[in-house]
């Protein structure tokens, strides 16, 4: 006899007698497999004492009147079982699991099931829509990661990767005003940790660069107490002097050290070092890097020429110093003094002097030798 192809109906003939059999029956199969309802999957057995119209899904190795049935869908239709073979893409509600279940593969799976387990999704747009570059896209005020904890079943632990194939690639996140740059940090180019800052999303700088090897840390330019410099230096630091250190070394050791060294073209060329006795500051003077190495002399002379004074400064007037004007100085020591004398700088502000007292100590030191040299000629008279 002819059937359906999808739900194997049986069709009525032409001068067909008692059509109203064939008719009936084929309600009777679309009664059980539209909107179809089974009570549980995996059955292996029929029930004792089956009602009209119960239902189920007949599970690998089944018994009874299930015999030789197994995959087959179970309906009890006018006192007896009829079975239906099941077909790729039907949907059955499953009371015992209180679910909607999708034949797929082969096997049935729970519609909500396949909800949380996409794969291979070629696009995502949550709140948004996605494109081809973005193929990820969410338009939200918040967004929250959990981790899973140990009680649920995961480690309590939470990490978020990003991978890129090359170290010359980038794996970053970028932070934007207006679809313009102005925070990126990450792996950009290489395989060092960068923080870089933009004012207009094309002009960047590099605030902090970390080594993947060493673990050291650039920063071209540091900032503390303020947001805004005062001078171009590499660190600027502002503190209350009363109640903060600019800056604090502790030194957790016992023998001699090194808290600071200066270097110019890789040079050591001055430190400032620890001991149990108090602190050395240090400038380099081994005999191996200087040349031309002659005796001072007339140190005397020169030394007069100095003009020791009493003095205020101006932005502390009720205190009084001993020490030299620094233009004064430069004209006797002038490896003394670093700057020119009214100096200015592009915007008109004053570039000061600074003067480094400890560099006419080899002047006085002369000085008072030849005063001695005189002394004991005369006492030798």
């Amino acid at each position: 006899m002819a059937q359906t192809a999808r739900l194997g109906l049986v069709l009525m003939a032409a001068a067909q007698a008692q059509k109203h059999v064939t008719h009936n029956d084929a309600l009777l199969s679309i009664d059980a497999l539209v909107q179809a309802v089974v009570a549980e999957t995996d059955r292996l057995a029929p029930p004792a004492a089956p009602q009209e119209g119960d239902a189920y899904l007949i599970g690998t190795a089944p018994t009874g009147a299930f015999a030789g049935q197994a995959g087959m869908l179970a309906a009890f239709i006018s006192g007896s079982w009829r079975f239906f073979q099941p077909q790729t893409g039907w949907l059955v509600f499953v009371k015992s699991r209180n679910a909607m279940m999708v034949l797929s593969g082969g096997s049935w799976h729970v519609l909500d099931d396949l909800a949380q387990s996409f794969a291979n999704l070629k696009s995502l747009g949550i709140g948004t829509s996605a494109d081809a570059v973005n193929r990820l896209a969410v338009k939200t005020n918040a967004a929250l990661f959990v981790a899973t904890s140990a009680a649920e079943g995961g480690s309590g632990d939470l990490r978020v990767a990003f991978n890129k194939p090359l170290a010359t690639g980038t794996v970053s996140h970028l932070f934007q005003t207006n679809w313009s740059g102005r925070t990126e940090l990450g792996l950009t180019g290489d395989d060092q940790f960068h923080i870089k800052v933009s004012p207009d999303g094309s002009t960047w700088t590099e605030a902090l660069v970390c080594s993947s090897t060493t673990g050291a840390v650039r920063m071209d330019r540091m900032l503390t107490g303020r947001a805004t410099p005062r001078v171009m230096a590499c660190y600027e630091a502002e503190f209350a002097g009363a109640s903060k250190q600019g800056i604090a070394l502790n030194d957790t050791g016992t023998a001699a050290s090194t808290a600071i060294s200066f270097s110019r073209a890789g040079v050591l060329i001055g430190s400032v070092g620890l001991a149990s006795a108090g602190v050395s500051f240090n400038t380099t003077s081994d005999y191996r890097l200087k040349t031309a190495i002659k005796p001072l002399s007339c140190a005397t002379d020169r030394l007069k020429q100095l003009k020791p004074l009493r003095y205020s400064f101006v932005s502390h007037q009720s205190g009084e110093l001993d020490g030299f004007l620094a233009h004064e100085v430069a004209a006797v020591v002038p490896e003394a003094v670093t700057g020119a004398k009214d100096a200015v700088d592009p915007h008109g502000l004053p570039v000061w002097q600074q003067l480094d007292q400890t560099r006419l100590i080899p002047l006085l030191v002369a000085a008072l030798q030849e005063a001695l040299t005189r002394i004991e000629t005369l006492e030798a008279r």
